[in-house]
């Protein structure tokens, strides 16, 4: 590889870093105002070229992994994270903040998975990678909010002051909540089912998600 050639990769990988700057908050902007038609937003951007996808926008999976970055370096900001729980697999890693940020970015992935999963069973599509990649892309937008509401309501769950803790347990609460409802009108659109059926049905998600996220956590950190 000659030097003007890595010069250029340089080049192209510090552009697509700045460019971050600025479809980041546009992005996380958009999903917090119009978390469905964002849903929409992905699932139209899948039919275009690889090259035109995504074009004004943080791709989904890259938006996720950028905000559980953020998300991360509020625990270490705030010292939220239980040094004494970095056992089991996450020991053998050495507790290298890179190696458990990735396995965060994996645990809180498990949510987009899914419901990506639930849609295609239900939906009677055959399961494979290119079925999977829409219905996971554009759930990975409503991951990404999850997993730092989530976050922030944790760090607020350790804090000293109870009036601060209480907070974090109705900010956990609220954001379990906004999840199912969201999940619910993108079942029902996509299945044609009720609302109430599909209240249910990303309730029951949820809850297997949370229990495998739970069970993946148990290896890493216990």
């Amino acid at each position: 590889m000659s030097f003007f050639t890595i010069l250029r990769s340089i080049e192209d990988l510090l552009y697509e870093v700045m460019t971050w700057l600025i479809f980041y908050p546009r992005t996380m902007w958009q999903v917090i105002r119009h978390p469905g038609r964002m849903i929409d937003y992905s699932d139209h951007e899948q039919s275009d070229k690889p090259e035109e996808q995504y074009i004004d926008t943080l791709s989904p999976p890259m938006f996720l992994m950028l905000t559980i970055l953020i998300a991360h370096g509020l625990q270490i900001t705030f010292h939220a994270e239980d040094q004494e729980r970095r056992g089991g697999v996450a020991a053998l890693l050495g507790g290298s903040q890179e190696n458990l940020l990735i396995l965060q970015v994996v645990l809180f992935s498990i949510y987009p998975l899914m419901f990506a999963l639930g849609l295609l069973k239900r939906s009677d599509q055959p399961l494979d990678r290119k079925t999977l990649r829409a219905p996971f892309f554009s759930q990975c937008y409503l991951g990404a909010l999850f997993a730092l509401l989530l976050t922030i309501a944790s760090i607020m769950l350790r804090a000293k002051m109870i009036e601060i803790q209480v907070a974090g347990l109705v900010l956990s609460l609220a954001t379990g909540l906004w999840y199912m409802a969201i999940q619910s009108v993108w079942l029902s659109e996509h299945l044609k089912i009720t609302r109430v059926r599909a209240a249910g049905l990303s309730f029951r998600t949820l809850v297997k998600a949370t229990l495998i996220n739970a069970a993946f956590s148990s290896l890493f950190f216990v």
